[in-house]
């Protein structure tokens, strides 16, 4: 079976997760397979914040930053026992990245594409460390660069993929794998038409896996993480919260859109495309439960709910019922543009609403400017969903469950065109109660 196996900064934050992470390699990979790793825990936040300073012209703080990433790499691989093998390797992607964030401070600026080039640095010394170490573990495994196969276009910090030019790329890859060779790669990374850097965005190196799964006719892909699989509930809120042994792709998209922080969506519609299966599994916990996410569904009873989900930090945007809706529907497309996701454009008697989570800074100036210009804009809301395949043919449980919501200021309700998710909009502020409320008369009774 042709596999591709993805590991999360949280699977590979120190010297003994790396070894875990190593060692369910080879249990899930003795024929060979291709493992696409994020950076080291830390490591992109730390990048962030080196780009930050010298977009400031604080290139003294920037070069600290970078020195201090460079001595936590030597210290996980002196650790290991790799030392030695990195240093050379990893010698010329600091050199890089201290030439970007001159760059940047001398600049006082730092562009899309050169961001993409400084963070690409941190997925890449991690990609070398796995090879490296699994070579020396006695693993024969390869480094390869995920910017000669996963082709994207220029939109450097949100880049889509050019499938068939993908597909094109990935060949040798292909023949490799089937030739049972052990490939280690960036996620997160693609390449530009000019053959510049790009990020996939926000969960890029999960939609990585899957498009290269995709790419490669692979028959699974597995998410490593550290939870076990996808859960019922967020755990920080509902410590009942249990893990669902299998769903279906439309579940986990419901659940991705509304909140669940497993999954991203954009690393889902390769598993429709492709046909494969997709795992979630627990890094720490490699023999504990897993979640199967498949395209078709699972048996379920009627009406009955796989998950409960939600979003914070949702802004409603409101006009008056005499106003023209297409300032709302225009007000839409430049939030999404500017990297908003949107959960809703209703036309009501009392007007328009627009629900929004502005996710950039670009997002929520905008936000601003459009309160300047008129629209009514309110903050702290949060969307609500429940999410299960049961919802399709057991629909008055929806009705049953609202009906035992009517004390809760719903400021209404959203319903995808799946009928698999019911969503309620309100304020945040009653997340703490309500979602082991409805955990419990849902999942638990």
């Amino acid at each position: 079976m042709r596999k591709v196996l993805k590991f999360g900064g949280t699977s590979l934050g120190s010297a003994g997760a790396l070894q875990r992470a190593a060692g369910i390699i080879r249990e899930e990979l003795p024929r060979g397979g291709l493992v696409v790793v994020s950076a080291l825990s830390g490591t992109t936040d730390a990048l962030l914040r080196a780009m930050e300073a010298a977009s400031r012209g604080e290139r003294e703080a920037a070069r600290e930053q970078a020195a201090t990433l460079w001595r936590r790499h030597l210290g996980v691989a002196r650790d290991l026992g790799v030392l030695e093998a990195l240093e050379p390797l990893w010698a010329p992607e600091f050199q890089r990245l201290a030439g970007l964030l001159e760059g940047m401070g001398l600049l006082w600026e730092a562009s899309p594409r050169a961001r993409d080039a400084a963070l690409a640095v941190g997925e890449t010394l991690s990609a070398l460390l796995v090879a490296e170490f699994l070579n020396a573990q006695g693993t024969g495994a390869r480094f390869a660069d995920a910017r000669s196969v996963l082709k994207t276009d220029s939109r450097h910090g949100r880049a889509r993929p050019r499938l068939e030019a993908l597909r094109q790329a990935a060949g040798p890859w292909r023949q490799a794998l089937e030739a049972g060779e052990l490939w280690v790669t960036q996620g997160f990374l693609g390449a530009a038409p000019d053959g510049s850097t790009t990020t996939l965005g926000r969960g890029g190196s999960d939609t990585s896996a899957t498009l290269l799964g995709e790419a490669l006719d692979a028959e699974e892909v597995q998410i490593w993480t550290d939870v076990d699989g996808v859960l019922t509930a967020d755990p920080s809120l509902v410590p009942e919260a249990r893990p669902i042994p299998a769903m279906s792709l439309r579940e986990a998209a419901a659940l991705s859109a509304f909140g669940a922080k497993v999954l991203h969506a954009d690393a889902l519609a390769p598993v429709g495309r492709g046909g494969f299966r997709l795992v979630v599994a627990n890094t720490h916990r490699p023999d504990g439960c897993r979640t199967l996410i498949l395209r078709e569904a699972p048996p379920r009873r009627p009406g009955e709910i796989t998950s409960v989900a939600y979003k914070e930090g949702v802004w409603a945007l409101r006009l008056p019922a005499e106003a023209d809706l297409e300032r709302l529907a225009d007000a839409a497309f430049r939030l999404q543009e500017t990297g908003a996701a949107r959960y809703g454009l209703l036309a009501t008697p009392e007007g328009g609403l627009l629900l929004v989570r502005p996710e950039t800074e670009a997002a929520r100036n905008l936000v601003e400017a459009l309160a300047a210009e008129g629209l009514q804009v309110e903050s702290g809301l949060a969307v609500v969903a429940l999410v299960g395949e049961g919802l399709r043919e057991g629909r008055g449980r929806a009705l049953a469950i609202l009906a035992n919501l009517h004390a809760e200021p719903i400021a209404g309700l959203l319903a995808g065109d799946t009928g698999i998710a019911l969503a309620l909009v309100l304020p945040q502020e009653r997340l703490p109660l309500l979602i082991p409320q409805l955990h419990r008369h849902v999942l638990e009774s």
